[in-house]
């Protein structure tokens, strides 16, 4: 009998199998497996093309104009054609596929929105919560003060022509406010009109005024009704005025600019004085209606002028034409306190009231005898044209500030854009294609 050694011992041997149904089972299980496989990695190179885009589209966006940013706090970038897009999106990455715009936004669309968008939004961040004007500062315009000069001086024009009549020259404050109203305005309101600038620029071919290429983004929401605080309190940080020029612009007068349109700077500036003039007549009237001191000190003047006439009624008209002299001749000595950096009262006392009737006469003369005050408290130059600048027009004020934008950068508004939208067509592996959206906008 032979013996084996142990290493020599034979294993035993196993015999397997498997049914149909297991190998049915576990086929189904391996093609589930590819399946979920060649799923997840499609969609992990769609998403790695999606992110190419995403990345290109922000790449592109970083070309922003640096002195846009710089001397505007703006956002926007030169506006391109498809075939540049295209260029731009491979060049940073997303090669590959086809890049078609959808829609874009330029800066001058809807009459400057986007601008206005971007200003509001960066005073809100810099200002905060805080309002930057208050609702009693900015809404004090009125027409009053002009219909009741024009019914009062119509009155007295029709009850003196009953007669045949006219008022006496000398000692007659309505004959000196049409003296007044006839000489230059900044001669009159200005201690030195040749100090003024004439800067000037020529507007037909700027934003507001040429005819403008446009994009599609469509039509924008309203805005709240507190953004106009907020878009003026922008354009008065980044726009020279009288009380603040701006050596290198332009026009050193910009917000005078924004609110009146005028080519120069000293018909911008005769043009807002002029509006604060009317405001300052308002509330000048309105004063001396409450002042019974004053209103019987005109009565007198107005007994005076009308003792030779013999028309019924005519003191009282005059009385009241006197009082509406008497408030233009105060408003012009606000005015020029305004344009020498002093303060002036929101409404008058009798401390804070400048002008004697009797200096009225004078006044715009060699022989006139005026100091205007410095109220502390009240309203200087720049607290008016914060004041105007909320009430202005925001679509006007928006497209004038993109004349002076693009008067001092050499630019034209409409070839820059704030807002894309694309598609983009992708092809992966085995024929499967992918089209998505991809959008970018400057917040």
């Amino acid at each position: 009998m032979r013996y084996l050694r142990k290493s020599q011992k034979r294993e035993p041997e196993f015999k397997g199998a498997i049914t149909a149904f297991l190998a049915l089972i576990f086929a189904l299980l391996i093609s589930l497996v590819g399946a979920l496989v060649e799923s997840a990695s499609i969609q992990m190179t769609k998403n790695r093309r999606r992110a190419d885009a995403i990345l290109a589209m922000e790449s592109t966006f970083a070309e922003y104009d640096r002195d846009l940013l710089e001397q505007y706090d703006l956002f926007a970038r030169e506006a391109c054609e498809e075939a540049e897009l295209q260029r731009r999106m491979e060049y940073y990455g997303a090669d590959q596929m086809e890049h078609g715009m959808v829609k874009k936004e330029l800066l001058t669309d809807n009459d400057g929105y986007a601008f206005r968008e971007q200003a509001i939004r960066y005073a809100k961040n810099w200002l905060g919560v805080d309002m930057p004007v208050k609702e009693t500062e900015y809404e004090f315009y009125s027409e009053t003060y002009l219909e009741e000069e024009e019914l009062v001086y119509m009155d007295m024009e029709e009850l003196l022509a009953q007669d045949e009549n006219t008022l006496p020259e000398e000692g007659n404050p309505i004959s000196a406010v049409k003296r007044l109203k006839s000489m230059d305005f900044l001669t009159l309101v200005h201690p030195n009109p040749q100090e003024i600038s004439s800067q000037s620029i020529a507007v037909e071919g700027l934003a507001s005024e040429r005819e403008l290429q446009s994009g599609n983004w469509g039509k924008p929401t309203s805005s709240a009704a507190t953004d106009k605080a907020f878009f003026a309190a922008y354009l008065k940080e980044h726009f020279g005025s009288f009380a603040k020029p701006k050596e290198s612009s332009a026009l050193r007068y910009e917000q005078e600019y924004l609110l009146a349109g005028h080519t120069g700077d000293r018909e911008n500036l005769e043009a807002v004085c002029k509006q604060i003039l009317s405001i300052r007549m308002v509330v000048n009237y309105g004063y001396l209606l409450t002042d019974t001191a004053k209103q019987a000190e005109a009565g007198a003047l107005a007994l005076t002028l009308c003792s030779l006439l013999t028309v019924p009624g005519i003191t009282e008209v005059v009385k009241h034409a006197t009082l509406l002299a008497w408030a233009y001749g105060e408003s012009v000595v606000d005015v020029r306190a305004l344009l020498k950096g002093k303060k002036v009262p929101v409404v008058k006392t009798a401390d804070s009231w400048q002008l004697q009737l009797a200096n009225l006469i004078t006044l715009g003369t060699a022989e006139e005898a005026v100091n205007e005050f410095d109220a502390p408290g009240g309203l200087n130059y720049q607290n008016y044209l914060l004041g105007l600048l909320v009430i202005e027009r925001q679509g006007a004020l928006s497209m004038r500030s993109l004349d002076l934008i693009e008067s001092n950068l050499h630019i034209r508004a409409d070839e820059y854009m704030t807002k894309l939208e694309i598609n983009s067509k992708a092809t992966l592996r085995r024929g499967v294609k992918d089209s998505f959206a991809t959008f970018f906008g400057y917040e």
